[in-house]
């Protein structure tokens, strides 16, 4: 019994002392290592060189199983350490990567809202005007509010005891002229400032046209546009509910007349 003794207090002082835990002072470690050495001197000779013998080997299998942990941690341990690495080294590469790609501007694609009711139209369109023949390139402007022609020798008189005005339209690539007659729907004064009196009285008609393969009824102001590049303009009265505009085109609603058209035409 005194022998199991010993070895279990050798045993626990050695793993103890293996693992690195300092689990009793000093003091008590010193007065144990006291004790062992009065324990090992009252032993007989025989008994307590066979017990050496035996601790030392014990001693070595757990150093040579605490070198083979302590290898296998170290191991893992340089196997992570080359994964860090490796991993930094990406991070680094891909930073560089993104520094030196340029930034190039996002393309946006062009979208223009399509509807089956409306009609998509460029800042500039052919448009026929009835009852003659003649089709007159027109500039689309969103920002008037009324549509206008350009009309020469404009004549109001009464019949029936309303204001009428007589106009000749003028068509440029044909050279062909055409008076027509309208009802007054009302006068406006368009503000200029590069007028004398810094505004112009317009008579209002209405005007059958055909934009695409649209053909409305509008109200159009009558002026003279000589000094402006096209003989149309059409405003919002025109465009409202029915036509969409792309500024960024032009003719690209291609007229659709009707046989009577084609035929005037």
């Amino acid at each position: 019994m005194k022998i199991l003794s010993y070895l279990y207090l050798f045993f626990t002082l050695l793993f103890l002392q293996g693992c690195g835990y300092k689990l009793i002072h000093e003091k008590e470690l010193n007065a144990i290592d006291e004790r062992l050495a009065q324990l090992q001197g009252s032993m007989p000779r025989d008994i307590s060189q066979d017990l050496e013998t035996k601790l030392n080997e014990k001693n070595e299998k757990l150093q040579f199983i605490f070198l083979n942990a302590l290898n296998e941690q170290n191991k893992t341990i340089e196997t992570l350490s080359q994964g860090i690495s490796k991993l930094t080294k990406s991070l680094k590469n891909l930073k560089s990567r993104k520094k030196t790609q340029t930034k190039k501007p996002p393309q946006v694609e062009k979208i223009i809202p399509v509807s089956e009711n409306k009609l998509i139209v460029g800042s500039i369109e052919k448009v026929h005007i009835y009852p003659s023949d003649f089709i007159m390139n027109a500039r689309i402007d969103t920002g008037a509010e009324t549509s206008s022609i350009h009309a020469n020798d404009i004549e109001r008189f009464e019949r029936d005891g309303k204001r009428w005005v007589r106009f000749t339209l003028f068509d440029e690539k044909t050279n062909k002229t055409e008076t027509l007659e309208r009802k007054v729907v009302r006068g406006v004064k368009i503000i200029q400032s590069s007028l004398e009196n810094d505004y112009e009285r317009r008579v209002v008609v209405t005007l059958e046209i055909t934009i695409g393969d649209k053909k409305e009824l509008s109200e159009f102001t009558l002026t003279n546009r000589e000094h402006m590049q096209y003989p149309i303009l059409i405003g919002r009265n025109v465009l409202q509910d029915l036509i969409i505009v792309d500024v960024s085109e032009k003719y690209i609603a291609p007229l659709k007349l009707d046989e009577e058209d084609k035929f005037k035409k």
